[in-house]
């Protein structure tokens, strides 16, 4: 392999104490020989750094240290070419979780969700959804990925044998080879160690086989910098992020713009409340179910199908299904406002303003925001503070909003504590209107939860939220009904979702800045 054949790629390597220091020395330097920039990432707890220790039983019982300055809350996937997670036993401190305590200040039950909020396997999860990121996993790192079987289903692997149980209980498919190493794709994984050389060139050979496919690596920072949106002609492929409610989104809602922005050859990262992976409305995945407003279906087989594929979860569900299966989570990656009654109010707020800033910073490398439709919003995004903070760190980097449906309702109460007033004010938009609201028990059929009617008819909000110069353009009785008042660009109801992807693309490639009225 020629000298700096991996010059300008960055290699992430997740690491924890007990980590086999000679192994991390080869990722260090063989890696810096072919010219990429080598980090390791570990879970800091809000410290500056930290001192990890090797396996104890090395070098005549005397442990190495390895200083960690990278915090993985702070990393970002998408900004390296090769992701590794270190051999022996640092995938288990770095997959370790503390249980939530209950009302009664007991520990609440374990939960298979509960599994999956450690920062490092949520931050793996997101570099599984990449295929243009190399994955690697030597020895026993696949105990990462097991919290998430369905990211792991399906793919050849082979591993330490202490882990194989939980491997194939997981759905992976152990594939021994005498090198030791097995290559599925962008998933690169090694038996033991003493194979980490053979591992190590297989993961060079994919980076280098990728070439250009790969997206340029950013200069070094220990925080996420800010990626401006690509001028003409700069070739940067731009980056969307789509936020999905857990109660439920209407199909065609998500799939139609998503459609748009992949034939656009846009990359796109989906957000929800919890980091769940989120469930279409069972209705938007029937094209017999008849909307109760309209007295007709409003999902066309095709789009059913369409929608059934992207929300499967089952056995030998599609490659296009695991989009969604591990999304950034809102609540760990944003901070939450303090009451106001803390005791301490003013350095507590202080503390806040601090922290969502810098948490917005990992945001900054998505050009546009889609907020998706659907009764759930109303549920747990109209009036979530994180789901506000995210809009307007948005709307201060003047980057394009979109919103559909129910959702719109997010801008509308999006406001800083300052002023408190609407960011939506003088402005026009749309929105389901009060023709369209569902009625008590029509709004989440097919789910076992069921809110009433909603709690706030959307049209109403959004009429008092653009006073006094802008407008609700309901357009009610039409087809469609998509406005374009930048930075937003809403749409009514489900026949405009398609639309809504265009009119952003426009948006983002044509410098449209009003559009629909």
């Amino acid at each position: 392999m020629s000298s700096q054949s991996l010059k300008g790629k960055k290699v992430a390597v997740l690491v924890e104490s007990q980590y086999i220091a000679d192994e991390i020395a080869q990722y260090r330097d063989r890696f810096a020989e072919e010219g990429a920039e080598v980090h390791f990432l570990a879970n800091l707890n809000g410290s500056p750094f930290l001192n990890l220790v090797s396996e104890v039983e090395e070098v005549g019982h005397t442990p190495k240290l390895l200083t960690v300055t990278r915090d993985i809350r702070k990393a970002a996937p998408e900004d390296y070419a090769a992701i590794l997670v270190a051999a022996n036993y640092p995938s288990v401190r770095l997959r370790h979780f503390v249980p939530p305590d209950g009302p009664d200040g007991r520990p609440l039950p374990i939960t298979p969700e509960m599994v999956r909020t450690s920062p490092a396997v949520q931050f793996f999860s997101r570099a599984m959804r990449h295929p243009e990121i190399v994955k690697g996993m030597l020895c026993h790192a696949l105990w990462l990925l097991t919290p998430t079987p369905e990211l792991l289903a399906g793919r050849k692997v082979i591993c330490h044998e202490v882990v194989l149980a939980d491997v194939l209980n997981a759905g992976g498919v152990y594939t021994p080879h005498p090198s030791g190493v097995v290559v599925d794709g962008d998933l690169v994984t090694g038996r033991s160690f003493l194979n980490v050389s053979a591992f190590i060139e297989r993961i060079k050979e994919r980076l280098v086989a990728q070439g250009s496919a790969t997206a340029p690596a950013t200069p070094a920072t220990p925080e996420p910098r800010l990626s401006a949106p690509p001028e003409p002609g700069t070739g940067r492929q731009r980056s969307v992020l789509v936020v999905l409610s857990n109660h439920g989104y209407w199909g065609e809602e998500l799939v139609g713009p998503l459609e748009v922005f992949e034939r656009q050859g846009y990359r796109v990262e989906f957000a929800t409340p919890n980091g769940r992976r989120p469930e279409a409305l069972p209705p938007s995945m029937d094209a017999g179910y008849i909307d109760p407003p309209l007295g007709r279906s409003v999902t066309s087989p095709e789009m059913a199908l369409k929608v059934r594929q992207l929300d499967s979860t089952g056995p030998g569900r599609s490659e296009r299904s695991r989009m969604l299966d591990a999304p950034l989570n809102l609540s760990e990656l944003l901070p939450e406002r303090p009451y106001f009654s803390h005791p301490m109010m003013v350095r507590a707020l202080e503390a806040y303003y601090r922290e969502r800033d810098a948490a917005l910073r990992a945001f900054e490398r998505f050009d546009a925001l889609l907020l998706v439709g659907g009764s759930g919003p109303i549920v747990d995004l109209a009036n979530n503070q994180r789901v506000h903070d995210l809009i307007l760190g948005f709307l201060k980097q003047g980057k394009p909003i979109a919103a559909e449906c129910y959702a719109v309702t997010c801008l509308a109460f999006a406001r800083e504590l300052e002023d408190r007033r609407s960011i939506l004010r003088d402005k026009h938009v749309t929105g389901h209107c009060l023709e369209y609201d569902y009625k008590d028990g029509t709004g989440f059929v097919g789910t076992d939860f069921n809110m009433g009617p909603p709690p706030y008819p959307l049209e109403y909000v959004l009429r008092d939220a653009t006073a006094p110069e802008g407008q609700y353009h309901g357009n009610f009785g039409k087809e469609r009904s998509v406005i374009v008042d930048y930075p937003f660009v809403t749409g009514r109801s489900t026949p405009d979702s398609t639309l809504t992807g265009e009119k952003l693309v426009e948006v983002l490639e044509q410098g449209l800045r009003r559009w629909g009225w």
